[in-house]
């Protein structure tokens, strides 16, 4: 007799092939930006693979996207990242979340910076990296934070548990992918490239000639096989040597392996462009998703400057009328 605790039968999938045949697939959430969204969807049980070239910003680009999706549709994060202190990403965070700079414009706002820092703490956890952990354990304390996203960064920090390197690799994927998949976590893996990736540039005579070229799913390393397991993979890039586009992050959406629920792979020349702005903000198409998040909070100096001439512009009305009675401060002689 079939046991049906083994087998998946057609009529099993009934809703969620009625919801294709009317059209009523639930989508991705967004950013409120239509170049991004067109191409990104945030899809809860998925495992994402991201690779690039180093110092490009791979873990800035997804830290900000985190920020998004925390301020936007409140979701909550871990993050093991190995290269990177706790400090430096909350530093990175912070400013994302308020389109300010920490170090420029909170030193008279303690209350903003107490304040943004609560809510930041509300969002993020981060895995300790005082000490390496295979995937297997970085997925075991994840799973104690019942939160919606998850970053790995970088895929090679991993502790090896076994001798043959490629079945292993293959072995992690297919448990991210059971990760995602049964505690509905958004799952982002970020790797590094092969060598020859480092020597793939523009050509002679092409208008970035001797730049990068952004790196292909196939550079990442360790092979194909980390986008053949992946649900979407996505390479960033950023031509740092570049006099004019240093500041300009291209996201290249290199496969979405569901797009009926919103997203789609980025024209091979049109990536996704992210513009840099004083390490506190993404600009796509000019403009900053986030902007109407920001709270009011962080004093700059010019702040207190233009508030001490506000008030002595006020005294000066005063003793204008007493003086001349006038209330035109132009027509005073001093």
């Amino acid at each position: 007799m079939l046991d049906k605790n083994l087998f998946i039968k057609p009529f099993d999938e009934f809703e969620g092939l009625d919801e294709v045949r009317l059209g009523n697939v639930p989508q991705g959430l967004g950013i409120g930006s239509s170049k991004f969204d067109s191409h990104v969807q945030w899809k809860q049980g998925q495992f994402n693979m991201v690779n690039g070239h180093d110092n490009v910003g791979k873990t800035d680009v997804l830290l900000w996207y985190f920020v998004c999706m925390s301020k936007i549709h409140n979701k909550k994060h871990v993050v093991y990242s190995s290269e990177n202190t706790v400090r430096s990403q909350l530093f990175k965070i912070f400013n994302f979340w308020t389109g300010k700079r920490l170090d420029e414009h909170f030193k008279y706002d303690d209350k903003g910076f107490q304040r943004t820092l609560n809510e930041i703490t509300d969002c993020f956890s981060f895995i300790p990296n005082n000490k390496r952990y295979s995937a297997n354990q970085i997925l075991e304390i994840a799973q104690k934070s019942d939160s919606d996203g998850l970053l790995v960064d970088p895929f090679n920090s991993l502790m090896t548990e076994t001798g043959n390197k490629h079945q292993e690799d293959y072995d992690i994927c297919a448990n991210l992918r059971i990760f995602a998949s049964q505690t509905n976590t958004n799952v982002f893996v970020n790797a590094h490239l092969v060598t020859q990736a480092a020597r793939n540039v523009f050509p002679k005579d092409h208008d970035l000639e001797g730049h990068l070229k952004p790196p292909e799913k196939a550079d990442t390393e360790g092979g194909q096989k980390f986008a053949n397991r992946a649900d979407d993979f996505w390479t960033i890039h950023r031509m740092t040597q570049h006099s004019e586009r240093w500041n300009i992050g291209e996201l290249h959406v290199r496969k979405v392996k569901e797009t009926i629920t919103g997203g789609g792979v980025t024209p091979r020349e049109e990536p996704i462009e992210l513009r840099w702005d004083n390490h506190c903000k993404y600009f796509i198409d000019n403009v900053n998703p986030l902007e109407k998040t920001y709270s009011n909070v962080g004093q700059t100096e010019m702040d207190i400057l233009t508030e001490q001439v506000q008030h002595k512009t006020k005294q000066h009305e005063k003793m204008s009328k007493m003086t001349y009675g006038s209330n035109d401060v132009d027509d005073i002689p001093f």
